[in-house]
């Protein structure tokens, strides 16, 4: 260990004049592809103030299976420190660099490599914390050199979003600077332009539309744009941050404009650029004007269906290729054709343009399967993702110019061998686990596979206590059915977290209710939380429901029990029948006359905190989380919601479930038209 802190103290800096944005220790140079013999290597660079004791610390890439290289030893104020593939081999090709991390990643070739076309290196520190990640690519904006052609992945300086291509260029030195400052350091940042959004999914041509985008530089900008091309070529339109113009709060960096109503049926693309004080720029999407966001006015996306899916398939159906891969069904429920090319699939619900279609036609009520398998060469309907047996999400995308909006998609549940997902009847609202799988045909010929299932809930009331949540057990199947040992959670990542006892057993048509204090969980009143029944080898699911933001005092259920058609229900009944369900709710409380976003509290907190809301009138609502660099956190809403007073719980976690560091955050909560942006406190 002496040794190591020797080495340590020689670490290069990485000199800086710029105050660093919330940066601390950064993923800075990637090697994923050199040329010639394959020396893979990551650098990272303590850009704070402070010295960091990076034991425990480890670097991970996409993949939760492979073993983590660990760091060892201290990294000073400034300096660098290389993470080679393989420390022998990168010694030959790096004689010079002393700095080196005493663990590799894929030494002897028996670990894990960087992948050519993409992946992700991710930073955990001691506590497991996902630190820092990139996320990086071959092509889509990303630089295409650094693949096999000489040069290294360089960040330009350790303040910007490294989730950003932008952010990132070739080393100007062939094999990169590991160790060192990287050649392409710039000490005046280009802007970031990015997130921006449309605040009308589907405008009519009633809308004036409101687009917003997050800009910033280091050291200001000069101007902030959206170009609109409603036909007759892109005209500049100025995006503004005072707190007028369509802008909610001045000086959040969150810069508005309004695009003004159109005829029906008028294609309108768009995109932003922030320019700088010396004329660098950013533009959003990174490829405008080739790539480009776009809506038609009055477009009335096609009645298309995710309609089932298999995620294990062992011996259902084969590809073209022979082989049992996954696969998800798309039902044509509109009563024309439709051509898919264009549109997109993807396995998140928040990836909108993940795999583009090519021309595909489907007759009125006809069906087709995709082929989730990643082998994009073995034909049209195979995509370049494969879907988790764990459960995960599929969704189905307009096409850019009518939109890119979700057509539909869910989430499924945990997934076992030949055992479909999908609806039965096809007309219901939520997704049943099927037990003979139906691929390219209507799924009335299978059956359910679970005879129990979740029936109703209740998250939250005004009275609180330790039986303000509890869930509702059926017994929809025509015989008896042992319920012992099966599980009952609120997590997808850990379905274990409630046992039935032994000798429950459920007789048909009867209602089993469990209470919080009983389960020693609860669940979350915001909504994008699940409820997951499994069976008692905790593998094989049984039943599942997300759920969105609930209200006090109301519960969800099946309607009639045990169907697929999940609505908010007239009153409680725990435990009996439910007898009916409210199609549009009235809010029993006064109406808001304004949009307000309360203060969070408690602020600033640990471990949780309340964001409250009100809202005029109905609205397609999205609130979501960023940290001080402006770079996305969580999102915790993105649905319609009624009128009257809301609140949703952040728990400091990410998109991905891990927990945040400690700082200052801030939350935005937009509508169609209006947004407001307040800073909250996290500490630990």
């Amino acid at each position: 260990m002496k040794h190591m802190i020797l080495v340590f103290s020689l670490l290069l800096i990485c000199t800086t004049t710029l105050a660093i944005a919330q940066s601390d220790i950064v993923i800075n140079e990637i090697m994923y592809n050199s040329d010639g013999d394959d020396v893979e290597f990551i650098e990272l660079c303590n850009a704070s103030q402070t010295t960091y004791n990076l034991q425990n610390w480890y670097v991970l890439d996409d993949n939760d299976d492979h073993t983590p290289c660990m760091l060892t030893g201290s990294l000073a104020a400034g300096a660098y420190l290389v993470v080679a593939g393989d420390k022998a081999a990168f010694l030959q090709k790096y004689p010079g660099v002393t700095n080196i991390n005493t663990n590799a990643f894929n030494a002897n070739g028996t670990g894990w490599s960087l992948g050519n076309g993409g992946d992700t290196v991710r930073l955990f520190d001691a506590s497991q914390n996902l630190h820092d990640s990139v996320p990086y690519e071959d092509g889509n904006g990303w630089p295409t050199s650094p693949d096999g052609n000489g040069p290294s992945l360089e960040l330009l300086h350790p303040s910007l979003d490294n989730t950003l291509p932008t952010s990132w260029d070739p080393s100007s030195v062939l094999n990169g600077t590991p160790g060192e400052q990287n050649s392409t350091y710039t000490t005046d940042v280009p802007p970031i332009c990015k997130n921006g959004e449309r605040l009308t999914s589907l405008p009519t041509s009633a809308d004036n539309v409101v687009v917003t985008v997050l800009a910033y530089d280091n050291e200001g900008l000069a101007k902030v744009e959206l170009f609109v091309n409603s036909g007759q070529g892109y005209v500049s339109q100025t995006m503004y941050d005072d707190g007028a113009h369509g802008d909610v709060t001045a000086g959040d960096s969150l810069y508005s404009t309004t695009i003004s109503s159109h005829n029906s049926g008028t294609l309108v693309k768009y995109y932003a650029k922030a320019t700088d004080t010396i004329g660098q720029s950013d533009l959003w999407p990174n490829n405008a004007p080739t790539e480009y966001h776009a809506y038609t006015v009055d477009y009335t996306p096609p009645k298309l269906r995710i309609n089932e899916i298999l995620a294990v398939n062992s011996s259902t159906n084969k590809d073209e290729a022979g082989e049992y891969d996954d696969w998800f069904e798309i039902y044509n429920a509109g009563p024309e054709a439709v051509n898919l090319g264009g549109m997109y699939v993807s396995n998140s619900l928040g990836s909108s343009r993940s795999f583009e279609l090519p021309s595909i036609n489907m007759a009125a009520g006809a069906y087709i399967i995709l082929w989730a398998d990643n082998d994009t060469d073995q034909g049209t309907r195979h995509v370049d993702f494969k879907l988790s047996a764990d459960g995960e999400e599929v969704g189905l995308f307009e096409t850019i110019d009518h939109g890119n909006v979700l057509i539909h998609g869910w989430k499924f549940g945990v997934m076992s061998a030949d055992v479909s997902v999908g609806f039965l009847p096809e007309t219901g609202n939520s997704a049943d686990y099927l037990s003979t799988p139906t691929p390219g045909a209507s799924n009335s010929t299978s059956s359910l596979f679970s005879p129990v299932c979740i029936n109703e809930f209740e998250t939250t009331s005004n009275f609180g206590g330790p039986q303000d949540d509890w869930v509702e057990i059926f017994n929809r199947g025509n015989a008896p059915f042992d319920i012992s040992g099966c599980y009952l959670s609120d997590k997808r990542t850990n379905n274990t977290k409630w046992q039935f006892p032994a000798e429950t057993v459920l007789d048909p048509g009867e209602f089993l209710v469990i209470f919080q204090d009983v389960l020693l969980f609860g669940f979350s009143s915001g909504g994008d939380d699940v409820i997951m029944l499994s069976a008692a080898d905790s593998t094989v699911g049984l039943d599942f429901y997300d759920f969105k933001e609930q209200s006090p005092d109301k519960t969800e259920g099946r309607y009639p029990d045990g169907s697929n058609n999940w609505q908010v229900l007239s009153e409680p009944t725990r435990g009996t029948a439910n007898k009916g369900f409210i199609a549009v709710e009235a809010n029993p409380t006064a109406v808001p006359r304004d949009f307000v976003v309360h203060q969070n509290y408690p602020n600033p907190f640990n471990p949780s905190t309340t964001i409250r809301y009100e809202l005029p009138a109905t609205a397609d609502v999205t609130i979501r989380i960023y940290d001080m660099t402006g770079r996305q956190v969580k999102t915790l809403v993105q649905n319609t919601q009624s009128a009257g007073a809301h609140s949703i719980l952040w728990d400091a976690t990410d998109d991905a479930g891990n927990p945040v560091s400690s700082g200052v955050y801030f939350y935005m909560v937009q509508t169609n038209s209006l947004k407001q942006v307040r800073k909250l406190t996290f500490i630990k």
